[in-house]
């Protein structure tokens, strides 16, 4: 299941303050408070280090993230996790109302939490032109390095 939390941070780098609903997502799925996982998109982390801070993190807690990126309609996105996944959760990023890339937590075909405290939703894909859709799996699932 999922955990419903909001997150700690909004967006507002221009004051230092980098939003924290990616953290917050995981929390989410994982049953944990937004302040037990490290805030990985934090300014001050640098972003090449961001994803090796973060899938290090959740292999000591024998999870590993696989992404996929959708080139569509977040409509058609939907339809496809909806017919493909049903009733499974997983984290969907996509360009928010605030304008800005977000993540929320979805399962199958509909978004079932916002962790944003403005309920900023997603309308849009991200700025690089996607949406994106990551599972935690159970660590065995990937092959040793």
């Amino acid at each position: 299941g999922v955990t419903p939390q909001k997150q700690l941070n909004l967006h507002r780098p221009a004051e230092g303050i980098y939003g924290d609903c990616y953290r917050t997502a995981i929390a989410c799925l994982l049953d944990l408070a937004p302040a037990d996982v490290p805030h990985f998109n934090d300014g001050a982390v640098a972003s090449e280090d961001r994803l090796a801070i973060r899938d290090a993190w959740l292999a000591e807690r024998g999870f590993v993230v696989v992404t996929i990126a959708f080139d569509c309609e977040l409509a058609d996105l939907l339809n496809v996790m909806q017919h493909q996944n049903t009733g499974t959760y997983y984290m969907l990023s996509g360009f928010s109302r605030t304008g800005v890339n977000h993540v929320v937590v979805a399962c199958g075909g509909e978004i079932v939490h916002d962790p944003s405290l403005t309920d900023a939703g997603i309308i849009d894909r991200c700025d690089d032109g996607y949406h994106w859709v990551e599972f935690l799996l159970p660590i065995a699932m990937k092959a040793a390095a």
